[in-house]
């Protein structure tokens, strides 16, 4: 996020836990001599502070937030009161303290270094691992060198990916430290990648399919991104303009981001009086500290000021609102948060029918607050804290904290606990041969033939590939729905 961002949102709650002291766990007996503190002292702080008034479930966790030492590991403790239910199971996936953020603020904001390509995994009986690329972003460098849909990444600088190294591999040289890789292709292609500082465009593929007389409009979008607006109310503008009746909203691969967004995009898919109206998108429950003074609920909007990384936009999403009849939402268990709560929105307004598989099912939102602009916000209550000293120590640390859980306006959450069940099961295949928007592409065709015969049909399948067993990881910001 940017600069500024959360210290709107910090206000006098934060402010007021911090300078009550009352909330500061040993606060009385802290030496005024940092040289004595704990290594961890200021994260350890920054982040019992948070949770203590933010975190969604601070009521049900207190007993082991009223234990926390300043001592201790802080991301370990962070991740210790994560709520688990009666029986022990997660409820809360996400809440996590990161002595780095970057990379997870990049995440979410589609402005960091990268490859520009976006893949899954499969293994075959050998344990070999293949990263199969679903998409590749405009103007990156993957997308420069060739690299399609449906290629299947078997090599990394001359060695192998295995079920053993590759979460290490993902991790270290895909998305925390980015440079230069030799990738080895599956049809004998060697393509040399460097990795570049850009922002990753979510509004990837923008169709108008003429099918048997019926104006279908396609997107597919790849992530609920701050600065996604103005191109979605582009891409509306150009829905309108060619009479668009109905849209499907490919979400197979996007994992939540800016509720802004959600919103912006939830209006101008909605029907024109109910946006006109400023009926109830969603309502959200806080806990007992932020219930007494957050809005409860957010209404769709004729129009919507979003900060932008080139400043504020104004989105007009009735102005681009086209009157779609039917929604067709195409999903997979990629589709997260955002994804889920525009989907569980819109619902009760207009027919939405989902294709393909059941969703993720992130049912709640947070903020990421970096703890520099923290105590730069509590710095004039906080009289006795060094803030100087504070900033230094936690410099790079950042939390990103479950704040509340969404519902529809008849308080429904449709994605809670495992996910929105599909009403037709398609399968994503990236080696089917087609390119996303193409009609024939084995979901999209799924939905043409719903759409215009009302029956599913299997796909064809062009490509000789065969989708092998695929593996599970999530990359960072995974999952984020961030206000």
């Amino acid at each position: 996020m940017r600069k500024n961002t959360f210290k709107l949102l910090l206000g006098g709650l934060l402010v007021l836990c911090v300078a009550c002291g009352k909330t500061v766990p040993q606060e009385s007996s802290r030496s005024t001599d940092t040289t004595k503190l704990p290594a961890n002292y200021y994260p350890n702080f920054f982040a019992f502070n948070i949770m203590n008034a933010y975190y969604l479930w601070a009521d049900e966790v207190k007993s082991g937030l009223s234990k926390w030492s300043y001592g201790e590991d802080p991301v370990k403790k962070v991740a210790s009161l994560r709520y688990k239910d009666g029986s022990g199971n997660e409820v809360d996936k996400w809440t996590e303290l990161m002595e780095d953020y970057s990379v997870f603020q990049s995440a979410i904001t589609g402005n960091g270094k990268t490859f520009g390509l976006e893949f899954v995994l499969i293994k075959n009986e050998k344990d070999e691992v293949g990263m199969v690329v679903t998409y590749t972003y405009a103007g990156s460098p993957a997308q420069k060198a060739g690299i399609k849909r449906g290629d299947i990444i078997t090599t990394f600088n001359g060695g192998t990916i295995n079920i053993s190294n590759y979460a290490d591999f993902l991790n270290e040289e895909f998305y925390y430290n980015p440079g230069t890789l030799e990738l080895g292709l599956r049809d004998g292609r060697s393509i040399n990648l460097t990795a570049v500082q850009m922002y990753s465009n979510p509004v990837h593929t923008v169709k108008t399919l003429d099918v048997k007389g019926k104006k279908i409009g396609y997107l597919h979008f790849t992530s609920f991104t701050p600065d996604a607006g103005p191109a979605l109310e582009g891409a509306f503008r150009k829905f309108k303009a060619e009479g668009v009746e109905e849209l499907v909203l490919d979400l197979r691969y996007n994992t939540g981001g800016s509720v802004n967004t959600a919103t912006a995009l939830a209006s101008m898919i909605a029907p024109t009086d109910v946006v006109e109206s400023g009926a109830v998108f969603i309502k959200e429950v806080y806990n007992s500290i932020l219930g007494a003074s957050m809005g409860a609920e957010t209404k769709f909007v004729k129009s919507l000021d979003v900060e932008t990384s080139e400043g504020k936009k104004t989105i007009n999403s009735l102005e681009v609102n086209p009157g779609i009849k039917h929604l067709w939402a195409i999903t997979t268990g990629h589709s997260a948060s955002a994804s889920e709560m525009i989907l569980c929105g819109l619902a009760p307004y207009m027919d939405v029918t989902l294709v393909g598989s059941t969703t993720y099912g992130k049912f709640c939102g947070g903020y990421l607050i970096p703890a520099v602009e923290w105590f730069d916000a509590v710095s004039k209550e906080a009289k006795d804290l060094d803030i100087a000293a504070a900033k230094k120590a936690t410099a790079g640390w950042g939390i990103y904290v479950i704040v509340s859980k969404y519902a529809d306006c008849n308080g429904v959450t449709r994605s809670m606990p495992f996910g929105m069940s599909a009403d037709y099961n398609a399968t994503d295949n990236p080696t089917d041969g087609y390119e996303l928007g193409d009609p024939e592409e084995s979901m999209l065709s799924a939905v043409i033939a719903l759409s215009t015969a009302g029956v599913y049909a299997a796909p064809e399948v062009k490509s000789a590939s065969v989708m092998a067993e695929t593996l599970p990881f999530e990359k960072p910001g995974t999952g984020a729905l961030i206000y």
